[in-house]
């Protein structure tokens, strides 16, 4: 049976190799003439140039989908069975593990059972349903029998019937347009096996031709080979690794792990898929009492799960005496049940663990992923030697990348062996800094009793106020607060930096600062600047501490009247647009321009279109008042009559 290269080019296919070339394997698999793969894969597994061998394995950890490379593949196979080649081996494990997955499917059963009364057919019928049934249908014959009818589903397992790859052979095939009458039956036509599997229709012609380019990605669904050889396969393929560890028990470990490290999460989705795996069961469980093996798959026992699932592991004295070994599946595993299973080994006999890693490699377990490999290093490092010679910069940096399960525990072993007169300054507040909550509690530990030096230090503490842990970042700029508020260089303008804050928090403390800071509070120029503050918490604050000042409230203090008046007029009409604000804010603005203006006559022009607004914006006593007092403002001043009378042309003159 001829059959094409496919869209594929042996040309490039064998440039690409020379080059060593990652594209060979895309390339390779487009080409579909079986009889050139097949001859083919004893000169590319004879290349013994590294380039070569790792575009073997690059093609083996591909899917088992390729169109008709039967041939190539269990050449390559037998070739490396032969050669006893241990990582093509692994990896040819893993290839036909990922090749067979089951199936929850649902399978419907129909009961029938005569019955001679009415009260026995209620009574089977009440019991089947309280037994589980979907539907139970009572119906009478023309003899008066009573048929009770009852259907029930039930959750199954099996092998998808629909996997296997067409290997592109002329078959019969009928065409559902085309009946025959005389037959009594369709009309047939000779067709690639491909064409029903990707239910192309009568279209295809009569001889056998390559898949379409435009089909040839609906084929990726398939695997290659029927279901019984993907299971032969994967089973003989396991049997050499149970030899290799009865012929040659110290290779063994290091053959198999080469597999193990190849498995990914998505190989062991679910239960299911982890059952799946034939040859990782039995590398990882195959001495579990919750397991049973079959010729088609592995099942649990009657009554357990794969929760009962302990580490049971064929050859288990082997790995005993490799915790090297171990602990690199542990860590470098790549689907979760691998790195578990290494986990609950390296448990059961920490003493031997300790023995064989270093210190840095346990603090490198603390940025793992896993939890289980941080709850290991978490045990391991509370006895282990060395970490008072750690530099504070290090745990700095281990704290700064750790698993966040981790955190604590580093805090706790920072804390212990970590001596604060190390630390320098710049380093605490980093750490009092840091988002995670452990950390900066840390930090604030290793701050507190600490007096800074000069004016650098003081701004390194001032840098507190963009602190990222949220929750404790208002204890954190209060201390500071406090420690800044004694500096012998105190300077106005810290106060300013906490009100210029973006956190809200901060500013709450750079407002009671203000309060309780003389050298702050009277301060003209930090006045000045505050009334261009973007904040509206900052500008309302300000509206009410002049309101208490021009009440009389704040007697020694500075004088409102030393403000500048642009940047006056600007804060109170800041305060009037924001209504959504509510309206507590505008009665104390309109009494301030009221005062404003009584005090300075000769700023009416300016202060009055915001005194109008801010009059039309309030409502009952406090308007009232509003107009009482510019019609006395009026009185006192004639002059002014006819500017207030043009910004308020509703208001009626006597």
């Amino acid at each position: 049976m001829g059959q094409g290269q496919g869209v594929g080019s042996w040309l490039i296919v064998q440039e690409l190799l020379e080059r060593g070339d990652p594209a060979f394997v895309d390339e390779l698999r487009k080409v579909t003439d079986a009889d050139a793969l097949g001859a083919f894969a004893a000169r590319w597994y004879a290349d013994s140039r590294s380039a070569s061998r790792r575009l073997v394995f690059a093609y083996l950890d591909r899917p088992l989908n390729a169109y008709r490379h039967e041939a190539l593949v269990k050449r390559l196979f037998k070739l490396a069975e032969a050669a006893e080649d241990h990582e093509v081996m692994a990896r040819f494990l893993v290839l036909f593990d990922r090749s067979v997955r089951r199936v929850r499917a649902a399978k419907r059963h129909y009961e029938t059972q005569v019955v001679p009364d009415r009260a026995q057919a209620d009574a089977l019928s009440a019991t089947w349903l309280a037994r589980g049934y979907d539907s139970v249908n009572i119906w009478s014959d023309r003899q008066g029998r009573l048929h009770v009818v009852g259907t029930r589903t039930e959750s199954i397992v099996r092998t998808s019937r629909t996997s296997v790859m067409p290997r592109g052979r002329l078959r019969e095939t009928p065409d559902f347009t085309s009946w025959s009458p005389v037959t009594g039956r369709y009309k047939t036509f000779m067709a690639p096996d491909w064409v029903t599997r990707l239910r192309l229709g009568r279209w295809i012609p009569r001889e056998e031709v390559e898949v379409p380019e435009a089909y040839r990605s609906r084929l990726e669904r398939y695997r290659l080979f029927s279901t019984a050889t993907r299971n032969y396969l994967r089973r003989r393929c396991w049997r050499y690794f149970w030899k290799l560890g009865r012929r040659a028990p110290e290779r063994y470990v290091a053959a198999i792990s080469e597999a193990l490290l190849l498995y990914r999460d998505e190989d062991v989705a679910d239960a299911l898929a982890l059952l799946d795996n034939w040859g990782l069961v039995h590398i990882l469980f195959h001495h579990s009492p919750a397991l049973v093996a079959r010729p088609n798959g592995w099942w649990p026992a009657e009554g357990r799960t794969t929760a009962d699932l302990a580490p049971a592991p064929m050859y288990e004295a082997l790995w005993k005496r490799a915790p090297r070994a171990v602990v690199d599946l542990m860590v470098r595993g790549g689907c979760r049940p691998v790195r578990q299973w290494a986990a609950r080994l390296v448990r059961g006999d920490l003493a031997a663990v300790a023995a064989a890693v270093s210190l840095e490699e346990l603090l490198a377990w603390l940025g793992h992923d896993d939890a289980e490999v941080v709850d290991l290093a978490v045990e391991l490092l509370r006895s282990a030697p060395g970490l008072d010679a750690l530099s504070a910069d290090r745990w700095l940096v281990l704290a700064e990348g750790a698993n966040p399960a981790a955190l604590e525990l580093i805090c706790e072993l920072m804390q212990r062996h970590l001596r604060p007169e190390s630390l320098a300054l710049a380093e605490a507040v980093r750490m009092a800094m840091s988002r995670p909550l452990p950390l900066a509690r840390l930090g604030l530990r290793l701050l507190q009793g600490r007096v800074p030096r000069g004016e650098d230090e003081c701004l390194l503490l001032l840098g507190l106020a963009e602190a990222e842990s949220e929750p404790f970042r208002a204890e954190l700029v209060r201390w500071a607060r406090g420690v800044l508020a004694e500096a012998p260089g105190f300077d106005p303008d810290w106060v300013l930096s906490y009100l210029d804050s973006r956190h809200r928090d901060v500013r709450a403390e750079g407002w009671a600062w203000l309060r309780d800071e003389p050298r702050a509070r009277d301060d003209v120029a930090l006045w000045q600047r505050l009334m261009e503050s973007p904040y509206d918490d900052v500008r309302l604050a300000l509206v009410a501490d002049l309101e208490g000042r021009l009440a009389g409230r704040d007697v020694g203090g500075m004088s409102p009247q030393a403000l500048d008046p642009e940047r006056l007029r600007l804060l109170w009409a800041s305060v009037l647009l924001n209504i959504h604000r509510g309206g507590r804010a505008k009665p104390m603005v309109v009494r301030q321009l009221l005062r404003r203006l009584d005090a300075r006559p000769r700023e009416l022009g300016e202060v009055l279109p915001i005194l109008a607004v801010a009059l039309r914006s309030v409502r009952g006593p406090e308007w009232r008042a509003g107009l009482t007092a510019l019609v006395q403002l009026v009185d006192r001043q004639p002059d002014a009559a006819p500017v207030v009378r043009a910004a308020f042309p509703e208001l009626q003159w006597a």
